[in-house]
């Protein structure tokens, strides 16, 4: 259709197609009532046979018909109408022309953030299927083309005339509504509500607002029938009550001013890992929601944000890049992603959320990490807290009547397949309540890691984890979202503490410690015999190629004597001080210097008298005791 297309020759049906109740795409859960159609001119006169559409004193503007338009005896279709004027010539005075462009399209509010940034604006249709929906569009969509403002509109059932993109777009371009509503970019917390791409809990003039992709949030079934397919059976299982108290903790996460927290299950195949993380994701979503370790660090930057507020699965952590494991440790429970340039070498805005990750996998991530050669760093363990599967049968203690393991898996895979999505935002209806009652969060959350009594700072901060998802069971079953007991929870979030406490192999020292004397201790293993130049004038002389120090060996032990390069080479990603503190805490060097000085100045079979470390490889033997 083109600008000069006049009413005659609009598509006339015999009659209108028959409304459903409208629905909404991003609203409260109350469907909007569809708006009036003010905008038609009729003077409401008994037979009255005014023209709906406005005369030439109003042209050229837009209009929107919700309903079926009568004009002189004939049935226009509902729809977005420009009416225009034809351009006046010699031959014939200008004359209205009106144009369909697409079905009822309102634009009903202009939405920004807190920060008078992210602009956009609130539409509303009515699609194909005679049913209303809304979508909070960033207006940055409109930069280019709008080939993405459109295919979003034609997923979600707008009609359009093909031939009128570009005016859909000039349309919703035009329109300053007086309403003002505020918009998020991201799920979880804004000012007191909760955002979900599909519902705000908490909040009516907030509306979810993201140019990217969003998670696959959504529901099925019943919640009754959640509670006793899926989460009643987590009574008598600790590490499934684990898993479920885990995708509701990270609506606590804001409220408590955490930055993020994770569990990572492991052991071996067929033990009911992806199991426990598929009634986990059942909280929020379906099958759908449940994410794998198969993408690169920015892809998982991307699904946290996706994520924020709530939970981010992922299964399988042997499915990704030892690299990309490394690099995103960190920034997956820090909150944040890489800073990078825009096309002007100017910063770009940083990405930011709060999620809980849980993450499963055969082998712990400090070890799939060594898998690409990358040693973790104690803060990425403390981040993703490696807990091992164990249980009677797999990852289970109680069958509740079923035949074996592999039966109870089928079952809760069954059970969440019918109904998920639905626990979720009840327990953030019931944290809100809770909240307005005076429910004092920190105090709640210090009672309970009180109770796991952590033995230093690095346990401290495991326990906080742990804590955080007790404390989410216990809400949760204190305002009937699980059918479990008080006390269920935190008893599986103790449970669960006292697994990653055990298989830490610390030996009681911090996880840095550790990972140095493991470090130094794997480095004399490996080059003991090639590297270390030996100090006793009786052994015959060889060639020592990249000498790392020397070795002695006496009726009381042998003694590696480092050089500082050849030490900080062992320890790689350490600086020399706290190597030196982790071997002087372990009781490793066999001899000092001069005013009790690590590095003790020493003659070499050359005559030379550099200083060196004389170390013990005995002392350093106590991680790798305690792992075993």
């Amino acid at each position: 259709m083109s600008e000069a297309t006049t009413t005659e020759d609009l598509a006339v049906l015999d009659e209108a197609p028959v409304n459903d109740p409208p629905r909404q795409r991003t609203a409260p859960a109350a469907d909007p009532a569809p708006a009036p159609a003010p905008l038609l001119d009729i003077d409401g006169a008994e037979g009255s046979t005014a023209d709906p559409f406005p005369d030439t004193s109003e042209r050229p503007c837009w209009r929107v018909y919700d309903e079926w338009i009568e004009r002189n005896g004939r049935k226009l279709r509902p729809g977005t109408y420009h009416h225009g004027m034809t351009k006046e010539t010699e031959r014939a005075p200008s004359a209205p022309v009106d144009t369909w462009i697409c079905g009822p399209l309102h634009v009903q509010a202009l939405t920004a953030n807190t920060e008078d940034g992210d602009h956009g604006r609130l539409l509303r249709w009515k699609n194909v299927s005679g049913n209303w929906r809304q979508w909070a569009m960033p207006m940055e969509l409109m930069a280019g083309d709008g080939a993405e403002v459109l295919a979003a509109l034609l997923r979600d059932g707008l009609a359009l005339e093909r031939k009128m993109r570009a005016r859909v777009l000039d349309y919703i371009n035009s329109q300053q509504p007086r309403q003002r509503m505020r918009a998020a970019s991201s799920t979880g917390w804004h000012a007191g509500a909760f955002v979900l791409p599909d519902q705000v809990l908490g909040a009516d003039d907030i509306w979810f607002q993201a140019s990217e992709r969003t998670a696959p949030y959504g529901s099925a079934g019943t919640l009754q029938g959640w509670q006793s397919e899926v989460a009643a059976l987590a009574v008598g299982n600790p590490m499934l009550a684990l898993g479920i108290s885990a995708a509701l903790a990270g609506v606590l996460l804001e409220p408590l001013n955490i930055d993020g927290a994770g569990l990572h299950l492991f052991g071996d195949s067929s033990k009911g890992k992806t199991t426990i993380l598929t009634a986990a994701t059942s909280v929020w979503g379906g099958a759908q929601f449940r994410r794998t370790w198969r993408t690169t660090s920015n892809g998982l930057e991307g699904a946290a944000r996706m994520h924020s507020g709530t939970l981010l699965a992922l299964d399988e952590v042997g499915e990704v890049a030892p690299k990309d494991l490394y690099e995103s440790a960190y920034a997956l429970v820090n909150g944040h992603g890489k800073t990078r340039a825009n096309v002007r070498g100017e910063a770009r805005h940083v990405a930011r959320w709060r999620t809980f990750v849980f993450s499963t996998g055969e082998v712990t991530i400090a070890s799939r990490m060594a898998a690409g050669g990358f040693e973790a760093k104690a803060g990425q363990s403390l981040r993703l807290l490696d807990v091992p599967i164990t249980g009677k049968h797999g990852a289970w203690d109680a069958l509740h009547g079923r035949a074996s393991g592999a039966a109870l898996s089928d079952a809760l895979r069954d059970g969440a397949a019918r109904h998920y999505g639905h626990a979720g935002p009840a327990f953030v209806r019931a944290l809100l309540d809770a909240l307005a009652q005076g429910l004092d969060l920190p105090e709640r959350l210090q009672a309970i890691q009180a109770r796991m009594a952590a033995t230093d700072g690095q346990e401290t901060r495991g326990a906080r984890v742990f804590a955080l998802c007790a404390l989410a069971g216990e809400l949760a079953a204190g305002a009937g979202i699980v059918p479990w007991k008080a006390g269920c929870a935190a008893q599986a979030a103790l449970h669960g503490f006292g697994l990653w406490r055990g298989q830490r192999g610390t030996g009681g020292r911090s996880a840095e410690d550790a990972a140095i004397l493991r470090a130094v201790g794997d480095f004399i293993d490996r080059h003991g015999s090639s590297r270390f130049e030996s100090m006793s004038a009786a052994d015959a002389p060889r060639a020592v190629v990249n000498r790392a120090g020397y070795v002695s060996t006496s009726p009381s032990g042998t003694v590696y004597l480092f050089t500082s390069g050849g030490l900080r080479e062992a320890a790689q990603g350490y600086d020399l001080a706290r190597v030196l503190a982790a071997l002087d805490t372990a009781g490793a060097f066999a001899k000092r210097g001069a005013n009790g000085k690590t590095a003790a100045t020493t003659r070499t079979p050359d005559g030379r008298t550099p200083r060196l470390y004389h170390v013990q490889p005995d002392r350093l033997m106590g991680a790798e005791e305690a792992e075993k």
